[in-house]
């Protein structure tokens, strides 16, 4: 393995800022001990249907959280309002200062609308708000629902259609702008919206996972030493993808972000895009769509959906299996947190626990489909 952990290079930095050695500048950051929040604050619906009300001159007749795949999402909201089309306000947990990213999100937005590119839609020319500190965007709501969340939707051809729409995402043209920004991270950190930040590169998450192994390490208890420095090791071991090839690429690419009927899947939740290594979103879907090696059929329609607008490298090839990994990592560093301020001591046989041998066999079969 060539490539470096994400952590590793980000000590580095600091070293260099900071003057420091490197074992100094590490352990700096890891007294920092930084404790990521990890769920959203509730939306008060009140003062936001008073807040749109004013703003876009409409009279709201209805509001509620949208729920999907069992999960209510509190930040992420139907509106239902007298001046046509239902919209979609997702309120985030950031502070105002913040705003350039959700314009950049609306500037992203407006530019896909222009290739013809099947995502949501702005609601409105001027889609941006501000609504007691936090960030508001209103969008055009899809109908269908969640896609995946109809199990006769839930099939190969379902997920070959993601893939081919990926890599048409990844196939546009280049642009300046929001468009150039660094995205593709999907991490459990820092300012939310549905308690998941999506802001940088993939390699965040890696960034987020150590932060919050470092911040329950004091509680780790000695005969749970080993377990601990083990996935301490693969977090700052991980492969990041970066020096890979780049493209506009979404935050979080799986079945979830779907919405409609399939032949015509719109494409939601664009808070992360940005300008990012393109087979960190391509892994995501892998796992989450094949799950293992054994279901080649998904494997297979995710390999051929997306071939049909890219060629990976062979470097992307060869390095698949690790970034497969990253995402896993950075959630299994959030339950091990958990677990251990719960007063469990996590041994290594939970369900959570990181699996790089399950990546290694999804990603030869994966890679053999490419091959083919």
């Amino acid at each position: 393995m060539t490539s470096q952990g994400k952590f590793k290079r980000a000590v580095r930095r600091s070293a260099q800022e900071s003057g420091k050695r490197y074992t100094e500048a590490r352990s700096a950051m890891e007294k920092r001990k930084e404790v990521f929040p990890i769920f959203a604050r509730s939306v008060e619906l009140a003062p936001l249907k008073v807040h749109l009300e004013d703003r876009y001159g409409v009279r709201i007749r209805s509001m509620a959280p949208i729920v999907a795949s069992g999960m209510t999402y509190s930040g992420t909201l139907r509106v239902d309002h007298d001046g046509g089309l239902p919209w979609i306000a997702r309120v985030f947990s950031s502070p105002a200062d913040t705003l350039s990213r959700l314009e950049g999100d609306a500037e992203i937005l407006r530019f896909l609308a222009r290739c013809d590119f099947p995502a949501e839609r702005l609601a409105h020319d001027e889609p941006v708000s501000v609504m007691d500190g936090s960030g508001v965007i209103v969008t055009e709501c899809v109908e269908g629902g969640r896609t995946i969340d109809n199990p006769a939707n839930n099939v190969p051809s379902t997920w070959h259609e993601l893939a081919s729409l990926l890599g048409r995402l990844h196939a546009l043209p280049p642009a300046g702008g929001a468009v150039a920004r660094d995205g593709g991270s999907f991490t459990h950190a820092g300012p939310q919206h549905d308690g998941v930040l999506y802001d940088g590169r993939p390699g965040r998450c890696l960034e987020a996972a150590m932060s919050t192994l470092v911040s329950v390490e004091d509680s780790v208890s000695p005969d749970g030493r080993e377990k601990f420095e083990w996935l301490r090791d693969q977090v700052e071991n991980a492969d990041d993808a970066e020096g890979l090839p780049q493209a506009l690429t979404h935050g979080n690419y799986n079945g979830w972000v779907a919405v409609g009927r399939p032949g015509s899947l719109v494409l939601v939740g664009w808070a992360g895009a940005g300008h990012g290594p393109r087979l960190a979103s391509l892994a995501w879907l892998l796992l989450t769509g094949a799950h293992s090696a054994e279901a080649t059929d998904f494997i297979d329609a995710i390999v051929g959906g997306y071939s049909q607008h890219i060629r990976l490298t062979a470097e992307e090839l060869r390095r698949l299996a690790r970034v497969i990994e990253m995402v896993p990592l950075s959630m299994a560093c959030l339950a091990y947190r958990r677990s251990v301020l719960s007063g469990y001591m996590p041994n290594g046989g939970e369900g959570w626990w990181p699996n790089p041998e399950r990546a290694e066999q999804l990603a030869a079969k994966a890679v053999a489909a490419f091959r083919n």
